[in-house]
């Protein structure tokens, strides 16, 4: 089976190919780290540690990070070549979650660690495998510092998940293309294929706008029942529901999709908030936004 990498060497973001000798050097650190991680890291229950299985290597590679940029967001592409011609493709990542990326509602505290544990630091290195799995954190590079230790359970900075999918048949070629990279300044990188810089963009750009009512609202002397009901003209009712994420693009779709399937997300976060904080509240958490600090969004 032939197995290729596309990569961002321009950026700084590498992808090391089983053929590659480096790889087995880098494996084995990933996977001793694995077997003997910090004190400090988050505990995650057996069901939920990564696994690196052999009969997963010959369609694995190891990312390095070597830019002066922490990586926040990655959308990985995965093209799969059967031997009787049949291609399919699968898309792992995506920035719709809150993260260093989309900082709204988190405290200091919390983007602290997130600047540690989902973020991979200049020099760091991941384990990524045709099933969603990024194995591996950042003290391949620096162990986290006292503000940094994660004092509860969760399974941040080892592994994320796409569900494991096996092909149908022997595959003939299998490629792997770094489509988005975020680093945690804002600056993006990739052909963007999938559409991960306006996800990551209209999303910010919805909380602002939002955030934006509420400030005009609240300085004119409005209620919170008024303020929420004009938010709620330009998002739309809330859903008992969260929406289903906009599935990655295929380079057709517009900018006002994603506009639109950004304020759906909040309009659902929103009636959340009212429901259990009670609209005073929820107007304050709205006007918070807007004094987040967020990276400044460029593509390079």
């Amino acid at each position: 089976m032939e197995f290729r990498c596309e990569d961002l060497p321009q950026f700084g973001v590498i992808l090391v190919p089983p053929s590659s000798s480096e790889y087995d050097r880098l494996l084995a650190d990933i996977q001793r780290r694995i077997d003997h991680p910090l004190e400090t890291a988050p505990s995650l229950p057996a069901s939920m540690r990564p696994r690196i299985l052999e009969e997963d290597r010959e369609s694995s590679a190891i990312l390095l990070n070597r830019s002066q940029r922490g990586i926040a967001e990655i959308q990985q592409v995965w093209t799969f070549e059967e031997v009787n011609g049949r291609t399919y493709t699968s898309s792992i990542g995506g920035g719709a979650n809150p993260s260093v990326l989309l900082p709204f509602g988190l405290s200091e505290k919390v983007l602290k660690l997130y600047g540690y544990w989902h973020v991979i630091l200049p020099g760091s290195k991941r384990y990524l495998s045709r099933d969603g799995q990024q194995v591996g954190d950042n003290s391949d590079v620096r162990p986290p510092g006292p503000d940094e230790v994660w004092t509860t359970g969760g399974g941040f900075g080892v592994a994320g998940g796409g569900g494991r999918r096996r092909s149908q048949g022997p595959l003939a070629k299998v490629t792997l293309t770094l489509d988005g990279v975020f680093f945690d300044d804002g600056g993006f990188a990739g052909p963007n294929q999938k559409g991960l810089w306006e996800q990551v963009v209209a999303s910010a750009e919805a909380h602002l706008r939002l955030s934006r009512i509420a400030r005009q609202g609240h300085d004119n002397g409005a209620t919170p029942q008024k303020i929420l009901a004009e938010i709620e003209s330009v998002s739309g009712p809330a859903t008992d529901h969260p929406p289903q994420p906009l599935p990655p693009g295929n380079g057709a779709r517009t900018p006002e999709a994603y506009r639109e399937a950004a304020l759906e997300r909040l309009a659902w976060e929103i009636g959340r908030a009212r429901n259990s904080q009670g609209d005073e509240r929820t107007v304050y958490m709205l006007l918070a936004w807007a004094n987040q600090p967020l990276p400044h969004f460029r593509k390079l």
